[in-house]
């Protein structure tokens, strides 16, 4: 029982429209893929400049409490070498630290990226066989087939995700513990 109000379209056409949609889609995918990594890119440029930020203020604190302390007694200038030495340490832990935090989120971030474009073209992929099938026993193999695939590979990106966050708390703590 068709529908009378709706014009035919021959299965090429279907086809053609389906393949052209998933290419289209792919294409805007792509462009997409670089945006995002360039926005990542801008991220880390951007970290980066605040740590130099970082360390410039804290050159220019000392520099600003040696003019103030050298113009005072032996006392004062004790206590300035022991400011000197706990802001020394103190930047450092703060350094070191964020370092390591933001080399741990760069490993995560990457691991979802590429857990995520592998899914993205997986679809896309996904997409273009079924846009092929022949018929719809052929769609419905492609579909179950897509689905176990897709199944295995979420475990692993999961398993993946879990070793890796595992890991980089153990690191983090083993550094926490040291004296």
């Amino acid at each position: 029982m068709g529908n009378d109000n709706l014009p035919a379209v021959s299965t090429q056409a279907g086809r053609a429209a389906a393949e052209s949609g998933v290419a289209r889609a792919r294409d805007a995918y792509e462009r997409f893929a670089e945006a995002g990594e360039m926005a990542l890119n801008a991220f880390e440029t951007s970290m980066a400049q605040t740590f130099e930020g970082w360390r410039s203020v804290m050159g220019s604190s000392r520099e600003t409490a040696h003019q103030l302390t050298d113009s005072n007694v032996a006392g004062a200038r004790r206590m300035r070498e022991q400011w000197d030495a706990a802001g020394a340490r103190l930047y450092n832990a703060f350094e070191d630290n964020a370092s390591h935090a933001m080399a741990a989120m760069r490993e995560i971030g990457h691991r979802v990226l590429i857990a995520a474009d592998t899914n993205i073209r997986a679809n896309l992929d996904f997409a273009e066989r079924v846009a092929k099938a022949t018929d719809a026993r052929e769609a419905a193999t492609l579909n179950l087939a897509f689905l176990q695939e897709q199944s295995r590979r979420l475990t692993e990106q999961m398993v993946d995700l879990h070793q890796t966050t595992s890991r980089l708390a153990r690191e983090a703590a083993a550094r926490n513990e040291k004296p």
